[in-house]
């Protein structure tokens, strides 16, 4: 992989070459740099266009590296932790004469009853998906709660809410007022959750992300860019 030096610093990088591209662009996320260039850059233009972003490419690799990641998906075997509203909660297995697997939590742990016959290899694809479903239940009465609760001081309210996967966001909001919901954020603490639900509920009045904007979430949670940063940092760890 080819790099540049800068001090004792040295920035690897990967080239993407394209027919399309007229001009090269640089890339930096958590798995690195890569630059996307036009199939005539040379070498040497690349290299050049590098050391003069080389101050940005460090800053931006700094930013990546402070976020937690989690590299080691529950098997939901007895004994592992499951996250809820920040916190991790012990499994417990019993295996039984039955045909349906089931999940509930109680006393403060979750349990879940398996078929006898389910190799420990099968958890996960049984359990996780409900493990899912008791999250968006739980999310649905948490997630109503906290709107009733920002709405004695702030007058919108979403005419829908809905709790689902979604990838690149924790939540988003639709132009004829819907909220939509990371099923993932109710695995956080509930200030993160406030923070997510408040973001929502301020684009209902701004739709983008102006100055009105954070000035309108800030009315509404304080202390959102707490949050904001827990959730920049951690987030990874909640796609368990």
């Amino acid at each position: 992989m080819p790099s540049i030096q800068f001090g004792t610093d040295v920035i690897s990088y990967q080239i993407n070459y394209s027919a399309k591209r007229k001009n090269l662009s640089i890339q930096v996320d958590e798995n690195g740099v890569t630059v996307i260039a036009p199939k005539t850059a040379s070498e040497e233009e690349i290299q050049s266009i590098l050391k003069q972003k080389v101050i940005w490419i460090l800053k931006q690799q700094a930013y990546f590296s402070e976020i937690e990641h989690y590299e080691n998906p529950r098997k939901f075997l007895s004994g592992e932790k499951l996250p809820y509203l920040g916190r991790q909660y012990r499994l417990k297995v019993h295996q039984e004469a039955i045909e349906k697997a089931s999940f509930i939590y109680r006393q403060g742990r979750f349990i879940a009853y398996v078929p006898n016959h389910l190799p420990e290899d099968e958890y996960r694809n049984t359990l996780y998906p409900l493990y899912k479903e008791w999250i968006i239940q739980r999310g649905s009465l948490i997630a109503a709660e906290r709107i009733k609760r920002f709405q004695q001081f702030y007058p919108y309210s979403p005419k829908k809410v809905i709790i689902k996967d979604q990838q690149q966001r924790w939540g988003s909001c639709t132009a004829n007022e819907q909220v939509l919901l990371n099923w993932h954020i109710f695995l956080a603490p509930m200030s993160a959750i406030d923070y997510v639900i408040a973001h929502e509920l301020a684009h209902l009045k701004v739709m983008d992300h102006s100055n009105a904007f954070w000035e309108t979430l800030a009315m509404v949670y304080p202390e959102y860019q707490v949050s904001k940063e827990w959730l920049r940092l951690n987030g990874r760890k909640l796609y368990i």
